[in-house]
């Protein structure tokens, strides 16, 4: 199944139009306006319509993923070719960014939790990657 849903202005068009129906017809069903319902249709119709549309905007506004970091591409990248990517979120409380890897020690993975096998991983990651060595 894909969630992977992307939402389009249609999609806050339909919204609206179906809320202005939903606000027309409750007005004249409800029996609301007195001698002129059919402007009084509108006007409910209308408010529905922006409520729904003020909504459905702040929904969107919520539920976007937040951005990717810039500061740990690098890192983020190391750690998925090595399969440490779980500890991503200890880099990230230690601020070791990517401008750190052709610094990190031994001492530095420790302090930021990451046991020892994954540390030798890390470090021996870096010392071969050229990119990082010539950064030293």
């Amino acid at each position: 199944m894909n969630l992977n849903y992307k939402v389009s202005a249609k999609d806050s068009s339909c919204s609206m139009v179906a809320a202005f129906g939903s606000g027309a017809m409750f007005s004249l069903v409800s029996g609301m306006g007195g001698p002129n319902q059919a402007a009084n249709a509108i006007t409910s119709g209308v408010f529905f319509a922006l409520v729904q549309g003020g909504l459905f905007k702040l929904g969107q506004k919520f539920s976007q993923p937040p951005a990717e970091d810039a500061f740990y591409n690098k890192t983020r990248s190391m750690l998925i070719t090595l399969g440490l990517q779980s500890y991503e979120k200890n880099f990230k409380k230690g601020l070791l960014t990517d401008s750190t890897l052709p610094l990190l020690t031994d001492s530095a993975l420790r302090d930021v939790k990451i046991p020892p096998g994954p540390r030798l991983l890390i470090l021996d990651h870096i010392h071969r990657d050229p990119e990082l060595k010539e950064r030293r």
